[in-house]
C-alpha cells in the first residue's frame, strides 16, 4: 500500500500495542540480539530511471540455475502505485555469483503496475509465477502464469475476477503435501474510486486442480481493535496450516487450520513481536522447525519501524522462539527500512535471504542455518 498510508497505520498501531511491548521497544538497545553471520552475494541497486527495486522471489530451475524475479520500478516515482515491470537475475553456482544485467520477465500489464512475485515448482514439475496486477489504487489482484519449455511465461489466469484490493505478498503461496494450492489473500474492499478498507479480510484462495480453478476459503475471525493485513501461510509437520498476519496489535497474529486452509481456529497474538509489518515464515527443509524473517517491534530514533530485521528459528507449531539473531542493524543504512523478505533454501543448512530498502534496492545474503 502507499507509504504515507502505511505510516498512518504505523502511528495507529502504537495505540494498540500493549504497554509492556512499548516499554521494551522504546528503551531497547538498537541491536539487542546477536549478529547473524551472512555473506552479501548480490545487491540490485537503484539508479537513473529506476527509483526502486523490491518484492521478489527465487526459483531453482531444472538445470540448477537459481533465478530471482523482482519488481523493477521505472521512471521517477518509487510509490507503490508507480510504473513497474518484472526483472530477473540468475546464479549458476548456488547463489555465490549472479548475472550483472537484468532480464525482462514480464512487461507492465496493468494500468499502474505489476509487482509482488511468488515463484513455485509444483508437484507435477511445472514452474509457476504468482504476481499482482494493479489497475487502480483500489484494484490490485493476483494472477498466475506457467513457465513454458522455451523459458517464456504462458497466458495469465486471473484468480479473483471482481475488482478489489486483494493483496498477496511476495513468496507466500504454498502447495500442501496433498497437492492443494493455497494463496493467502488480504482482501480490502473498495471504497469509492480512490480508496479501500484498510482492515482486511484474511483468507486463502484454494485450488485442488493445479491452479486451473480457484475458490475462496473461510476468513480468519476478526479481532476487535486490531487491523489485519498481508497474511502468509505455512504447512506444519503435523499437517496443520499456520497463517500469520501483519497487524496493529504489536505482534504477528496466528491461527491454525486443520482442514487445509478451508477454515481457521481462533486467532491469537504470537511470540513474534512486530510493528505493522509483514513476517515471512517457512518450514526448514529436513526439520519440523520453522524459519521466520521480519521486523521486530523496536523503536529507534531517526529510523522507521522497519529499521532492523531479525531471523528466528521457531518451534514446529510456531509458538516458541528457539533462536533469534539480528539480520540488519539500522546503522548499516541509517534512515532506510528493511522489508518484504523472500527465502530460498539451497540445501538443509543454506538459505538465500533477500529483502530491500526503498532507496537502496535489493540485498541477497547467503546464511547458514547452523549459525542461528
Amino acid at each position: 500500500m502507499p507509504r504515507f498510508l502505511v505510516r498512518v497505520f504505523q502511528v495507529i498501531a502504537a495505540a494498540f500495542v500493549p504497554f509492556a511491548f512499548l516499554t521494551v521497544a522504546l528503551g531497547a538497545d538498537p541491536a539487542p540480539w546477536p549478529w547473524m553471520p551472512k555473506e552479501l552475494v548480490l545487491h540490485i541497486a537503484t539508479g537513473p530511471n529506476n527509483p526502486r527495486n523490491s518484492e521478489g522471489d527465487f526459483i531453482i530451475l531444472d538445470d540448477g540455475t537459481i533465478r530471482h524475479i523482482y519488481t523493477h520500478y521505472i521512471g521517477e516515482s518509487s510509490h507503490d502505485d508507480a510504473t513497474a515491470c518484472l526483472m530477473s537475475r540468475s546464479s549458476s553456482d548456488g547463489g555465490n555469483t549472479w548475472t550483472s544485467a537484468d532480464k525482462l520477465e514480464l512487461e507492465n500489464e496493468g494500468k499502474l503496475n505489476v509487482m509482488s512475485v511468488t515463484l513455485r515448482r509444483l508437484a507435477d514439475g511445472r514452474v509457476v509465477m504468482f504476481y499482482l496486477v494493479k489497475e487502480a489504487v483500489n484494484d490490485c489482484r493476483p494472477f498466475m502464469r506457467v513457465l513454458r519449455d522455451d523459458g517464456t511465461w504462458g497466458p495469465r489466469t486471473c484468480m479473483i475476477p471482481e475488482p478489489s484490493y486483494s493483496g498477496v505478498n511476495n513468496d507466500r503461496v504454498i502447495q500442501l503435501a496433498g497437492g492443494r494450492l493455497l494463496v493467502p489473500v488480504g482482501y480490502h474492499a473498495p471504497l469509492g474510486e480512490t480508496d479501500f478498507e484498510f482492515n482486511g479480510k484474511m483468507f486463502c484462495l484454494i485450488s485442488d486442480d493445479g491452479g486451473n480453478s480457484w475458490r475462496e476459503g473461510q476468513p480468519v475471525e476478526p479481532t476487535e481493535g486490531v487491523v489485519y493485513q498481508e497474511p502468509g501461510v505455512c504447512e506444519l509437520a503435523d499437517g496443520r496450516v499456520l497463517i500469520n498476519i501483519r497487524t496493529t496489535g504489536g505482534a504477528q497474529y496466528f491461527a491454525y487450520s486443520c482442514d487445509g486452509g478451508e477454515s481457521w481456529g481462533k486467532p491469537f497474538a504470537s511470540c513474534i513481536d512486530s510493528p505493522l509489518s509483514p513476517t515471512l515464515i517457512k518450514r526448514i527443509p529436513g526439520s519440523d522447525e520453522l524459519l521466520a524473517v521480519g521486523n521486530p517491534l523496536l523503536k529507534i530514533d531517526g529510523c522507521g519501524d522497519r529499521a532492523t530485521m531479525t531471523i528466528e528459528r521457531l518451534s514446529p507449531d510456531g509458538v516458541k522462539i528457539l533462536a533469534r539473531k539480528t539480520m540488519e542493524h539500522p546503522e548499516r543504512l541509517v534512515g532506510s527500512n528493511w522489508q518484504y523478505p523472500s527465502i530460498c533454501f539451497v540445501d538443509n543448512d543454506t538459505a538465500l535471504v533477500a529483502y530491500f530498502t526503498w532507496t537502496g534496492g535489493i540485498y541477497i545474503y547467503k546464511v547458514k542455518l547452523s549459525d542461528l
